[in-house]
């Protein structure tokens, strides 16, 4: 549900130029979520007639070789990711961690960071739902963003309870956790 506005948001200004930017990241607590979504989103960006590129970094993502198969609006290498800058980057939280500490990923935190999407929200609770308020913070530091306000927020569940108090208390959750 998140996936066509956002695609929309990301192409609306657009010049007919790709800019070459992170300006989504897509967390996933699996990497098997991620693999999930990558047709979907290879095809809403093609039905938007505009250009926008996608990649999947997590601790399969090979460095230079390119995979067998790969979608038309994939960018499918650690290189050509760190090269080109795909506009959504789908990834996890602990890959998210490495990337803030390698000296050769610093750069794709050096964009126009509009959108920060977390996939089964309910999962992060406790101790790791303080890693997740952490992190977020960290990447929103990372790419100069001061006010959490000038990102957009999408996070789904498939856990949320029912009534205004379960509505309540997961509004909470979630703005404490993106702060």
């Amino acid at each position: 549900c998140f996936m066509v506005p956002l695609i929309h948001d990301l192409t609306k200004d657009q010049q007919g130029v790709r800019k070459q930017a992170v300006e989504a990241i897509f967390s996933y607590p699996l990497n098997a979520l991620m693999e999930d979504q990558k047709s979907r989103l290879n095809d809403y960006i093609s039905l938007s007639g505009k250009e926008l590129k996608f990649a999947v970094y997590n601790g399969n993502t090979p460095e230079r070789e390119e995979p067998q198969e790969k979608y038309e609006n994939e960018v499918a290498t650690r290189e050509a990711i760190r090269k080109e800058k795909p506009n959504i980057l789908l990834t996890n939280p602990s890959m998210l961690e490495y990337m803030l500490l390698r000296s050769k990923d610093n750069e794709l935190f050096k964009s126009d960071l509009k959108w920060i999407v977390i996939d089964e929200t309910h999962t992060f609770n406790g101790a790791a739902g303080a890693e997740l308020a952490m992190l977020i913070r960290r990447i929103l530091k990372a790419c100069g963003i001061e006010d959490a306000s000038k990102v957009k927020f999408a996070t789904s569940s498939a856990t949320i309870g029912s009534g205004d108090d379960a509505q309540n208390k997961l509004k909470k959750f979630i703005s404490d956790i993106t702060g």
